[in-house]
């Protein structure tokens, strides 16, 4: 099999530019994508090969994406296992579903709406422990947060200084990536919750 050095080496930045974006105050779109690197620094890397190996891939970059918002200390290295390639195909599966992955996650929500977003003596509120108990997905955790921009509150109110600051750092940084409908979502949800409202009556 022959390997093209250009193709490798685009996917080297790119992986670089991913793994910043993770684990960093780096922003991949503001720099748009760019880091500091140059062929003769990856030339020079003992984990080359996996780079030029996977670049055989069509969908590489989208492994590496889907990989890093599972696990941003991923290395390249792991990327061509089948952990990694089940964390792949399952990416892609709620990319290609997301309206209905949202529909389905938004009946794990309580009936009263703001309730599922409200923090009770510093602890984490329904919606987050949803996701902390794999019961909901990260993209669906993004949407709702985003239509309902509760993260400052959330930010003041919560005493976690653990696990609600990671899930918060991997939130903004995937939510430039996650490319949704929000008026779509936004009517799904309004209408989930009227339904709601009707039925209790």
């Amino acid at each position: 099999m022959t390997y093209n050095t250009s193709e490798a080496y685009e996917l080297y930045m790119f992986y670089l530019a991913i793994k910043r974006h993770f684990t960093s105050t780096y922003d991949y779109f503001k720099y748009n994508g760019k880091v500091k690197a140059n062929q003769k620094s990856f030339e020079n890397r003992k984990d080359k090969f996996f780079f030029y190996k996977l670049s055989k891939k069509r969908e590489a970059r989208d492994i590496i994406l889907s990989n890093m918002v599972a696990d941003s200390n991923m290395w390249i290295g792991n990327l061509l296992d089948s952990k990694c390639e089940e964390i792949y195909l399952d990416w892609v599966k709620r990319q290609q579903s997301l309206t209905y992955i949202f529909k389905s996650d938004i009946q794990e929500l309580e009936e009263e709406f703001n309730s599922n977003f409200t923090v009770e003596d510093g602890q984490h509120p329904r919606i987050l422990r949803l996701y902390t108990m794999n019961r909901i997905s990260i993209e669906t955790l993004i949407i709702l947060t985003d239509l309902t921009k509760c993260f400052p509150y959330w930010e003041k109110e919560i005493n976690d200084t653990i696990v609600f600051p990671n899930i918060s750092h991997t939130v903004k940084k995937y939510k430039p990536f996650l490319k949704y409908d929000k008026h779509k979502m936004k009517t799904i949800l309004i209408n989930s919750f009227h339904a709601c409202d009707r039925e209790s009556v």
